[in-house]
């Protein structure tokens, strides 16, 4: 049996750094955020924005991931 899988292609990254100033949570006041839109082109060659808001240790993980993604994607080709 054949299967496929569809995959998406990453055309721009934008991301915005912020630091909470102010919230009812006492503990959260001077956190660190990162707001990510990642536009993606499908295999019908339409476009789509995924939004992502990631604290640091959360994004310091993903990008180790992408990391090591990209690393097994060199080591194929």
């Amino acid at each position: 049996m054949a299967s496929s899988v569809d995959m998406n292609k990453v055309i721009d990254v934008d991301w915005k750094f912020g630091v909470t100033a102010s919230t009812s949570e006492q503990d959260k006041v001077g956190t660190s955020y990162l707001h990510l839109k990642i536009t993606v082109e499908n295999s019908e060659k339409q476009y789509k924005n995924v939004y992502l808001e990631m604290t640091l240790p959360q994004f310091y993980s993903f990008l180790h991931e992408l990391e090591k993604a990209k690393a097994s994607l060199d080591f194929l080709t």
